[in-house]
């Protein structure tokens, strides 16, 4: 079990480039009340390449149409490599995450290659 990753596939935050200014997740997930056992995931689909700096920012609301807030934020650091299927960042959760989230990113045109920004279980 060591050094695996259990995805949680079909439920990504966020699948797309991340050659463009900004750019939000087409899903959101019902994650809330999971006590502390998901984690957020960023992963490299193909190639990744950051000539300039890129955030993803997992939000969180009460309802699934609701507002969404800032809960989490990823820098990716310019002038960065990442090989295909490799873990970019990743963090858990909050206890107190509101019951939807869903992703969002601010990068640059001149990066370049695709991202997936998903959820994973915490072995326990």
């Amino acid at each position: 079990m060591l050094n695996n990753i259990l995805k949680v596939y079909g439920e990504d935050l966020f699948n797309g480039a991340i050659n463009k200014a900004s750019a939000t997740g087409d899903k959101v997930i019902a994650a809330g009340q999971s006590g502390g056992a998901l984690t957020v995931n960023v992963f490299a689909v193909g190639t990744v390449t950051t000539a300039a700096q890129a955030t993803v920012t997992v939000k969180d609301g009460a309802s699934e149409s609701g507002e969404f807030s800032s809960l989490l934020t990823f820098t990716i650091a310019a002038d960065k490599t990442f090989a295909d299927g490799e873990l970019i960042a990743t963090a858990i959760l909050p206890q107190e995450t509101k019951a939807y989230v869903t992703a969002a990113i601010s990068s640059a045109t001149t990066n370049s290659g695709t991202i997936r920004v998903t959820l994973g279980y915490l072995a326990r």
